[in-house]
C-alpha cells in the first residue's frame, strides 16, 4: 500500500483551514513532514494530539458563568469541529481553558477597580477597623476617667446624662474622622 503525500496547501485545503496555520505546525513539529509533503493521516492524528483548539467566539455566552461541567476522567465524546465535522480536541480542556480566562479577566476588573479606587484590600481594612477599635477603646476608658469628677457634682439624672452624652459624641466624632482619614471612605456628617 502506497502513502500519497500531498502538499501543505493540498493539506489545509483538505482540514479547511489557511496554509499558514500548516506550514506553523509543520515548523513547530506538531505535524511531520517527508520532503516538503504530507501524508494526510498521520498529519490529522498529529494535528489532533498536538494543536490546542480554540474557544469559538460565541462559546463563552453560550455557556452561563457557574454552570460549567468539567470531565476529569476523560471520558466522553469530542466535540465535533465545525468545518469537518471531525472530533477535536478534549471537552474538558476547553471548559477549563474558559474557567482560566474567566477568572483572568475577574482578575483584570478587580484591578481595575482597585487602581479607580472602588474596591479595597481587605487586609488593609481590617487594619485600619482593629486601629479604630483600639482608639475607641482608649478613648471611651479616657472619658470616664475624664468626666468623673464633673459627674460627681451634678445633683440630678439629667445633668449626669448631658455630660455623657456630649463626651461620647466627642469620641463618635473622633471615630469618624478616623474612619475617613485610614479607610477614605465618604462618610456622613453625625447630626
Amino acid at each position: 500500500m502506497a502513502v500519497q503525500l500531498i502538499t501543505k496547501s493540498a493539506y489545509a485545503r483538505l482540514r479547511g483551514c489557511d496554509e499558514k496555520a500548516v506550514r506553523k505546525a509543520v515548523n513547530e513539529g506538531r505535524i511531520s513532514a517527508i520532503e516538503g509533503k504530507i501524508d494526510p493521516a498521520v498529519a490529522d492524528i498529529q494535528w489532533a494530539q498536538n494543536t490546542r483548539a480554540r474557544i469559538p467566539q460565541n462559546a463563552a455566552a453560550a455557556a452561563p458563568v457557574g454552570q460549567l461541567t468539567i470531565n476529569v476522567s476523560g471520558e466522553g465524546a469530542a466535540m465535533p469541529d465545525a468545518a469537518n465535522d471531525k472530533p477535536a480536541a478534549d471537552p474538558s480542556y476547553m471548559q477549563f481553558r474558559m474557567r482560566r480566562e474567566e477568572a483572568d479577566a475577574q482578575i483584570a476588573e478587580m484591578n481595575a477597580a482597585k487602581m479607580r479606587g472602588t474596591m479595597l484590600m481587605r487586609q488593609d481594612v481590617d487594619r485600619a477597623m482593629f486601629e479604630i477599635g483600639r482608639e475607641l477603646r482608649d478613648r471611651l476608658t479616657a472619658c470616664a476617667r475624664r468626666i468623673a469628677s464633673e459627674v460627681a457634682s451634678i445633683p440630678t439624672a439629667e445633668g449626669c446624662e448631658a455630660v455623657v452624652d456630649r463626651e461620647h459624641r466627642i469620641v463618635l466624632e473622633l471615630l469618624v474622622t478616623g474612619l475617613r482619614e485610614k479607610i477614605g471612605l465618604a462618610m456622613p456628617e453625625i447630626a
